[in-house]
């Protein structure tokens, strides 16, 4: 029976050895390297775009642009209304007249768009045509449940995430306190766990 125990001990410490198991914080930390946690939200902003596009009459015109921007139109006025943005609007008119035609009125805005000293705190690029602001950064919240499949060596890892560092750009948006559920799905090598 004595040296029956060390055997045992033995046989004990190789089955645990053997018997991985996908810790939850190496999980997480597989995931972020391999998914690029956190992930940053930034937001396009051009610096000037044509809106309020008006034709009237018959005759035949050069089209120069229908609105643009008009999906970003809301946020624009809302960064604006937080003082990150100034807008400064131009009205435009052209008229043209055409024989047989008769006379064409078309009417626009062009909207300039600059980034104020408050807005320049949370600028992430400037180029000739826009700005590129920061919303937030997408991060991992938690490992919610691992499943391990010991006949295949695999393991399928399910994890939320949701937007933190949240900017006032982002604070406009609707999603910005979204949580998402995702899984991650894992391999037992000999080496140890990998993500696939």
């Amino acid at each position: 029976m004595k040296n029956l125990l060390p055997l045992i001990l033995l046989l004990a410490l190789i089955n645990i050895s053997c018997q991985k198991h996908l810790e939850r914080e190496d999980a997480k930390s597989m995931i972020a390297i391999n998914k690029g946690y956190p992930i940053q939200k930034n937001f396009e902003i051009s610096k000037s775009y044509i809106k309020d596009v008006n034709t009237e009459g018959r005759g035949v015109t050069a089209i120069i642009g229908d609105d643009q921007f008009k999906e970003t139109e809301k946020a624009i006025n809302q960064f604006a209304s937080l003082g990150l943005l100034n807008l400064v609007e131009t009205q435009k008119r052209e008229e043209t007249t055409q024989f047989l035609f008769g006379t064409t009125v078309r009417t626009w805005t062009i909207v300039k768009v600059s980034i104020t000293d408050e807005g320049k705190k949370y600028l992430i690029q400037d180029n000739d045509k826009s700005y590129r602001v920061k919303l937030w950064e997408t991060d991992i919240v938690e490992i919610t449940g691992i499943q391990e499949m010991k006949e295949s060596k695999s393991a399928k890892v399910d994890y939320t995430i949701s937007n933190k560092s949240i900017t006032p750009f982002g604070d406009c948006f609707g999603d910005k306190n979204q949580v998402t559920s995702l899984s991650a799905y894992f391999s037992l090598y000999d080496d140890g766990w990998r993500i696939q």
